[in-house]
């Protein structure tokens, strides 16, 4: 009889053990899945009575009044019928001369986003003809842009600095594919729910390929304002790399820093919207010390600006490893400093 009611615990023990070996690892499991998909959380809407709504391509319930009108697309929300999660969808701005444009910028900002899987970057969901009009359909993203923060004193120089490192892993991750933005600057970041960063707006990028084939008088989009945030060689028309996005993440720390426009700053210091000389980047340097900002960022910003991008930092790992380094700025700029 022991012997039976022993083999009969055994039993019992080794279903238990099995059951609760099956139990952890479905969580194991799911756990893992939430990891590998932070970026895909549901947001649910619910459309105002007030509100006007169309179906276009069957699955989306598109939302009237537009959300926001750009100046090359019209942002529309929506509603994914299937899943009742709200998305944007981008058509092109219509009714000027640059219809046709504006169509193929926003279809290059599809086939670019398309390709795209990075955390800091928006999310491309699907795109379609719809009545002859093409429709980009991408992430919701329930937050705010950095220049919509309204913020009333200056950021943390840890803060700026946390965010800006997630921005040039971004940055990274575009130019290594081949693609500048050609348009970084606050109200192209936008700050979410969750704390993160992500870069929005592509509809202004180019391949970094077909930079050298581009002639300004075809391209509309080789002059590239952004009043206080103008970027040398944008506002100019001139050949564009990499380094003009560097340029414009860094006159975005400085503004969430001081709360001024970068090119307001220079303006007063020295009648110019940006440093030509490594002099005149460690006067930069100098108004943004005296501001409460240390030598290193200051000095690292200061030399992101530098009008003539052959003095800017390379690559988007070199200015990250340059803000992250106990010195934070390049030998030249070093010497300029020490010899003032």
């Amino acid at each position: 009889m022991w012997g039976v009611n022993y083999s009969l615990h055994l039993m019992i023990a080794v279903y238990a053990a099995l059951a609760i070996g099956i139990v952890v690892l479905l969580e194991i499991y799911r756990r893992k899945r939430a990891r590998s998909r932070p970026n895909q959380v549901k947001t649910l809407v619910t459309v105002p009575d007030t509100a006007k709504t169309k179906i276009v391509n069957v699955h989306y319930e598109l939302i009237s009044p537009p959300y926001k009108r750009g100046g090359i697309s019209t942002i529309w929300r929506a509603v994914d019928r299937r899943t009742g999660e709200i998305c944007i969808i981008k058509t092109p701005r219509r009714g000027t001369q640059m219809d046709n444009v504006y169509l193929n910028k926003l279809i290059l900002e599809a086939r670019y986003l398309k390709r795209f899987k990075h955390p800091g970057i928006v999310r491309y969901i699907d795109e379609f003809y719809y009545k002859g009009e093409f429709h980009l359909v991408i992430e919701y993203l329930e937050g705010e842009t950095l220049m919509a923060l309204s913020l009333r004193s200056p950021l943390k120089e840890h803060q700026v600095i946390v965010w800006a490192c997630q921005l040039l892993d971004a940055l990274a991750y575009i130019h290594a594919a081949g693609v500048v933005h050609r348009d970084i600057n606050p109200k192209n970041i936008m700050l979410c729910g969750n704390g993160t960063l992500k870069l929005i707006d592509f509809n202004t990028a180019t391949s970094l390929n077909d930079i050298a084939k581009i002639k300004v008088s075809h391209d509309p989009f080789t002059q590239i304002t952004n009043k206080g945030f103008d970027i040398p060689e944008l506002l100019s028309g001139g050949k564009v790399d990499q380094r003009c996005d560097l340029c414009g993440l860094a006159q975005t720390c400085i503004y969430l820093l001081t709360l001024e426009h970068p090119n307001q700053v220079c303006l007063r210091l020295f009648q110019s919207s940006w440093p030509r000389s490594y002099s005149e980047a460690a006067s930069v340097a100098d108004y943004l010390v005296a501001a409460g900002i240390s030598k290193r960022t200051a000095r690292c910003l200061a030399q992101a600006i530098l009008f003539s991008p052959d003095n800017r930092f390379a690559n988007a790992q070199a200015m990250k490893a340059a803000l992250l380094s106990a010195s934070g700025y390049l030998e030249k700029m070093v010497e300029a400093v020490s010899t003032r």
